[in-house]
């Protein structure tokens, strides 16, 4: 490499880097050394050496010390020293390495090296290691036993309360199993109880003893299981605590009669505690642990405070206000949230609690001690539950449908609505009823399907049913879903509930076009076999008789030819109407087309004459009301009907031939002058011409 290169390579290293003679003598440095002792040239880093001596070591003896390791081995390495920044003279940590340059003959001519400022790093490495020997310290000094384990049940690190119960020290216990200790069994039942926590994804909370190898008392404790994540969110363990609950047992069982300490000592467990002199201006003091929350060395547990110097200056007025509110006997305790000033600059959310200790022969308050607890993390959740709860009332403000939350019962939990025109009651008045004690019972039956449905499968759709509001007849749709619930909570359904009426008004009117005739809004012809199918089934089964008209109107080509299509249309109508006047709500008049019409009467008699009367009777009747003059706009018309009648019975005759044997009987009514009715007799003919006009 020739010595351009060399150079080259030298000013852009990122460390700084240097030449010197044997003495010290500093011959050249690269622009990252001149930045590092705060020079913008080598001109002027030589110019102040110049003026005045320039020693890097703070402690003079290491100068020494580099230049006999560097003569004796001909390099150094990872030689860490406190050093000063020329320029500034503030201190730094550096790590050099340095050879010694020698000509062909070996003769040294200088020395080369390289200084990188580790200040940062090794005040991080402090740090860890400060914070390690304090978790450390914190997870000897827990009274509860503590342990974490890998997914496969390996211990990682425990507690001393937790390796005493084992008859261990955590030393020994670390990289063993539960199996070590308590035999297989044993241990396929905790490392279910890991999966447990594993499986719900937070921490599962069990009541159960904790067996030893050194001794059959094995207690009863509050085990509380939780996952542990890595950075990327993937479970890599599980941390264990457990705490011996068996005086709390006792203590619930006899009421919990305990004396004002010890509440205190129940309220200070794994909490920060501080002690509150009312007597001095600085009398607040803070333990070990409630430093920690707040980043602080453990050593300012000896340093007193002005109360409230650390709290948040929005938080400080309703602190003040609860401290007030204790000292002068408004409430029981002393018992606030409030954010306080953390080391790193961010704020921490802690709940202080606290009572007065100690008073002065007048009774006035002079010493408190309460307990300090994180509680960050509660107030995130709660936000974000407010940032949720916020989501969900847009959603539903947003909705127009109603909404519902029933129980798996039937009984109302939750009502949203935006109108309540669409509810039998008002919202306020149906909560907690039952669905039957609300809805019309086709409607409770509907919503008491869809919640059965949604309970079996999970969710319901398509349930329908209608309700008599203010505004008319309205049709709903439900949608059911079950609702996520923790378990041991009571079954919930979330229900929605649509409006479809103008579908289902199109859906009827569509329906109504496939089985009606669009200009007489009468029956049409599949309609009308229909109710011959009916009606010969019925016949069957009652024994009795029924009668098919078929009407023909006379001459209406000619109405049609002379006045057009609109008047004949006007007289198709009035024709419907008159004929719908002249039967029962259990007959049927259909239109076949053009001016054919048929009228279906039931139930006549069981005697053939009788019913044979009685259809006569009906066919007078309608020959006389389709007599009557037509007002057709400005015209007047008078038209004549020829009607055939086949009486049926169900045993003897299927629908397809008793309208043929009415159309053979309305021709032969034709034949006889019109205007006229005429009975199919057994001996006339079903000729072809009659079969293709009545077919259906």
């Amino acid at each position: 490499m020739s010595s351009l290169d060399q150079s080259t390579l030298f000013q852009l290293l990122p460390i700084g880097a240097y030449r010197s003679d044997r003495d010290g003598t500093l011959l050249h440095a690269n622009a990252a050394l001149l930045r590092m002792n705060g020079y913008s040239s080598e001109a002027e880093m030589r110019a102040d050496f110049h003026n005045s001596a320039k020693h890097p070591y703070v402690d003079p003896l290491r100068r020494g010390q580099f230049r006999a390791l560097l003569e004796s081995s001909g390099q150094v390495t990872n030689f860490v020293s406190e050093m000063i920044r020329f320029k500034t003279g503030e201190h730094m940590w550096v790590r050099e390495h340095a050879h010694v340059v020698r000509d062909d003959d070996g003769t040294a001519r200088y020395y080369e090296g390289t200084v990188e400022d580790i200040t940062e790093e090794l005040a991080a490495k402090a740090l860890l290691h400060q914070r390690e020997a304090m978790l450390q310290n914190l997870l000897q000094t827990i009274p509860d036993r503590v342990w974490l384990k890998d997914l496969n049940g390996i211990y990682l690190t425990c507690n001393e309360s937790f390796a005493v119960n084992l008859g261990a020290t955590p030393t020994e216990v670390v990289g063993t199993g539960d199996a070590h200790w308590l035999g297989p069994a044993l241990a396929a039942n905790f490392l279910a109880s890991d999966q447990l926590a594993v499986q719900a994804g937070k921490a599962v909370t069990l009541e159960e003893d904790m067996p030893s190898p050194i001794t059959s008392n094995a207690g009863l404790y509050e085990i509380i299981n939780t996952p542990m994540l890595d950075a990327e969110g993937n479970t890599i363990g599980v941390l264990g605590m457990a705490r011996d609950i068996r005086q709390r047992k006792r203590a619930e069982a006899l009421l919990r009669d305990t004396t004002e300490q010890l509440e205190l000592a129940i309220m200070g467990a794994d909490l920060g505690r501080w002690d509150h002199d009312l007597t001095h201006d600085k009398g607040y003091h803070m333990d070990e642990h409630a430093c920690r929350l707040l980043g602080r060395d453990a050593r300012e547990c000896e340093v007193g405070r002005a109360w409230g110097h650390l709290i948040h200056p929005d938080d400080l007025p309703q602190t003040l206000q609860a401290m007030r509110a204790y000292l002068n006997g408004s409430t029981a305790t002393y018992e606030v949230d409030y954010r306080a000033r953390h080391t790193d600059g961010r704020w921490v959310w802690l709940s202080s609690r606290g009572k007065v200790v100690q008073f002065d022969r007048d009774g006035a308050p002079q010493r408190m001690v309460g307990t300090l607890m994180d509680i960050s993390g509660r107030k995130q959740t709660e936000s974000q539950l407010r940032a949720t709860r916020a989501e969900l009332q847009a959603t539903l403000n947003a909705l127009p449908d109603l909404v519902f939350e029933f129980t798996a019962l039937g009984r109302y939990c939750a009502v949203h609505t935006h109108n309540e025109a669409g509810m039998v009651l008002p919202a306020a008045s149906i909560m907690n009823k039952m669905v039957t004690e609300v809805l019309p019972k086709d409607a409770a039956e509907a919503c008491l399907a869809a919640l059965q449905e949604a309970k079996e499968r999970g969710r319901s759709f398509g349930k329908q049913y209608s309700l008599l509001l203010s505004g008319g007849k309205q049709w709903f749709e439900l949608s059911v879903v079950r609702k996520p619930t923790e378990p041991g909570e009571e079954e919930r359904f979330i229900a929605i509930a649509r409006d479809i009426t103008e579908r289902r008004i199109t859906e009827e009117a569509i329906q109504h076009l496939a089985f009606h005739d669009s200009l007489t809004h009468l029956p049409n012809r599949r309609l009308l076999n229909d109710r011959l199918h009916s009606a010969v089934a019925a016949s069957s089964r009652n024994r009795q008789h029924g009668a098919c008209m078929f009407l023909d109107l006379d001459k209406f080509k000619l109405l049609n030819d002379t006045h057009g299509h609109d008047v004949g249309d006007l007289m198709l109508q009035e024709v419907a109407r008159r004929l719908q006047q002249n039967v029962r709500a259990i007959d049927t008049v259909a239109r076949l087309g053009g001016d054919e019409f048929v009228v279906l009467i039931q139930a006549l008699s069981a005697d053939a004459e009788d019913a044979r009367m009685h259809a006569t009777s009906v066919a007078h009747k309608i020959l006389d009301s389709l007599n009557e003059p037509y007002a057709l706009a400005a015209y007047e018309h008078v038209s004549t009907p020829s009607i055939g009648i086949a009486l049926f019975s169900g045993d003897t005759l299927g629908p397809n031939d008793i309208l043929k044997r009415a159309d053979v009987a309305m021709y032969q009514a034709k034949a006889q002058g019109r205007n006229t009715l005429v009975f199919f007799e057994s001996n006339m003919a079903i000729t072809p011409e009659g079969i293709a006009q009545t077919a259906i």
